[in-house]
């Protein structure tokens, strides 16, 4: 039996408000506020009511008490979706990943109408609807006027890679260094765990889940400093370099490597010692700039393989 379209969209809704949380390193027993989740994501309460619905059903989201809404009970890590059951997943992605190559590839402009859109992918609105949510739970789309799209500006090549790698080191050393910069023992337990989980040899971790774990481990160590400026300039360079981080995610070769040098720059955090945190996590952005560069100057041909295999298989 098809799923009804309404509950479609709530359960694209819901990944769209997982992918939010993450980025926010939302904890357990944080409040999901319909108002507040509605603004961040563009969309209005109704849906957003139903997406939390979709989250409480599968023992993510419990009930605030005192009639004071839903609040958040457990977030799956990156890379693991809990509604594994939807069948239109394997489109979804096909589609996702054609976007995102036509998007670093240029032949996306700017802003957009929607049906421009829909003229271009060739898929069901409905389709297109769901992947664009989950893009602007991501952070590199908005809505335009009209209801058409406007695509951000990204980081695409070796040249801004190199100018988010100084604002990444300035970023996360001086979060290191904050006054009352404190790590709780679940967050660290946390990002060990999903470190551990990349070098999982029963399964094999795609680009989207290297990315997501290794950023968002980055992400909480600014997020541990209590600042927020420093925690909201942090996402958003996050988001300007989710796709090129795809990119780089498909060369798995430094991937043993970055879960060391991450689990020896959490280790030295657990112990208090800050200074050589610093010290460790500087030598581990270093040693990933070389690689980067290299990898983004091809990044092109890559896309644009993976781009001509989405179609072929859509």
């Amino acid at each position: 039996m098809a799923r009804p379209p309404a509950e479609t969209l709530h359960r694209s809704l819901a990944r769209a408000i997982l992918e939010h949380l993450r980025e926010r390193g939302a904890e357990p027993g944080m409040r999901l506020a319909e108002t507040g989740l509605a603004l961040a994501l563009g969309t209005s309460r109704a849906p957003v009511r139903g997406a939390l619905g979709i989250l409480a059903q599968h023992g993510l989201a419990a009930p605030a008490g005192n009639n004071r809404g839903l609040v958040l009970r457990r977030l799956p890590p990156a890379g693991d979706d809990p509604f594994g059951d939807d069948k239109d997943g394997d489109a979804a992605e096909r589609l996702y990943w054609r976007l995102a190559a036509d998007r670093l590839e240029g032949r996306i402009p700017d802003s957009i109408a929607e049906a421009e859109l829909l003229r271009r992918t060739g898929v069901p609105r409905g389709s297109l609807q769901r992947v664009m949510l989950r893009i602007l739970a991501e952070g590199w789309v908005e809505r335009g006027a009209a209801g058409g799209w406007r695509f951000l500006p990204l980081i695409d090549g070796p040249a801004a890679e190199d100018e988010a790698y100084w604002t990444r080191r300035a970023l996360e050393t001086a979060a290191l260094q904050a006054p009352g910069y404190a790590l709780a023992p679940a967050t660290a337990a946390r990002l060990r765990r999903e470190q551990e989980s990349l070098l999982d040899t029963g399964t094999a971790p795609g680009p989207r889940t290297i990315f997501e774990l290794n950023s968002g481990f980055h992400l909480a160590l600014v997020q541990a400093s209590g600042n927020r400026f420093l925690t909201d300039a942090a996402a958003r360079l996050t988001r300007l370099r989710r796709l090129a981080g795809y990119v780089v995610a498909l060369d798995t070769t430094r991937l043993a490597t970055q879960v060391t040098e991450h689990m020896a720059i959490l280790e030295r955090l657990e112990a208090d010692d800050r200074v050589a945190a610093t010290d460790l996590l500087i030598r581990h952005l270093e040693a990933g700039r070389a690689a980067r560069a290299r990898l983004l100057t091809a990044a092109a041909d890559r896309l644009g393989q993976m781009s001509k295999a989405s179609r072929r298989d859509a």
